[in-house]
């Protein structure tokens, strides 16, 4: 991903900001983070794990840092960043490991400052994250769009399935070319 001159030497509150109105922003705090989330996925990989869907998982949380982060909360925005991303990943890797049967030790981490994140702000995220993938959007195809839609308001693969039409494997497929695609936007520098 290339960076915006616009954001150069900016602070990442700076940037938080701006994120509320510019996807340009959040672009560039993803950019700056894209490091640290490469390293933890190497951390949370078990055996099986793809390090690349870890990364993309850890996008996804580090979004819902950006949206949710609360500066008087106490902790810094890198901190909360880091919880976020880190429990999105290991959600992750949870969800895989009842997928195929098995399930692997994962060491529980602290969850986030998150115990006073209403409903209203729930939802809010979740558009934040619609208008992002608005930018990839085009590139997919329905089934892609639909599964993802209802991906991000939480429904299980099973749920989704049922509701497309399909099987949970067209869902698992349909979410991994979305992975790809967004790795492809967001990991390719």
């Amino acid at each position: 991903m290339r960076t915006d001159e616009r954001f150069d030497g900016r602070s990442d509150d700076e940037l938080l900001a701006a994120a509320e109105q510019d996807v340009a922003a959040c672009e560039e705090l993803i950019s700056r983070y894209l490091p640290s989330l490469r390293r933890m996925a190497a951390i949370y990989r078990v055996s099986g794990a793809d390090r690349d869907d870890l990364v993309s998982e850890g996008i996804l949380g580090l979004w819902n840092a950006i949206r949710t982060y609360s500066a008087g909360a106490g902790a810094s925005f890198s901190t909360y960043a880091g919880h976020c991303a880190a429990n999105r990943m290991k959600n992750a890797l949870k969800k895989a490991a009842r997928i195929k049967g098995r399930e692997d030790p994962i060491e529980d981490l602290d969850e986030p400052e998150a115990a006073g994140v209403s409903p209203e702000k729930i939802a809010i995220d979740r558009e934040f994250i619609r208008e992002i993938f608005e930018e990839t959007s085009a590139s997919m195809t329905e089934l892609e769009r639909n599964t993802l839609s209802l991906y991000i308001d939480g429904a299980s693969y099973q749920d989704i399935a049922k509701i497309l039409g399909t099987d949970r494997k067209s869902v698992d497929n349909a979410l991994a070319r979305v992975r790809k695609k967004l790795r492809k936007k967001f990991l390719q520098q």
